[in-house]
């Protein structure tokens, strides 16, 4: 992962997010900081999907069109996949097969995942 998006999950500060999003993304740098891919992309996911319904966070003070626009549809669709792929076997899956380069494009994923999951959290204008 680029130095450039570590530094910039480390610095995002928590504050905002409510108890569950907030362990779950300290975790989550951890994961990161650590080379630890498949971790890293289904708990950035999974810090969406918290994100959007844990009501002592972002949900329980912002108004639903705050969420509708934070974010790249394509982006958070592709995390969604990812993860699922990566959690629920449904077939062959790219970097899970042995593939000779799947180190690499499990941490390009995983670099993807981070870059998704800030951009929704910076779009709702959460702590920078």
């Amino acid at each position: 992962m680029q130095d450039a998006t570590l530094r910039r999950l480390s610095r995002f500060d928590t504050a905002d997010l409510g108890p569950h999003a907030t362990a779950l993304f300290h975790e989550l740098v951890r994961t990161a900081t650590t080379g630890l891919p498949l971790a890293t992309v289904i708990l950035a996911a999974s810090i969406v999907d918290v994100v959007q319904h844990e009501r002592a966070g972002p949900v329980g003070y912002l108004d639903g069109a705050a969420f509708s626009y934070a974010g790249s549809t394509a982006n958070l669709g592709w995390l969604r996949g990812r993860r699922n792929h990566l959690v629920h076997h449904e077939g062959p899956s790219d970097g899970l097969m042995g593939e000779g380069d799947a180190g690499f494009w499990l941490s390009g994923d995983a670099e993807r995942a981070v870059i998704t999951l800030l951009d929704f959290l910076n779009d709702l204008q959460l702590s920078k």
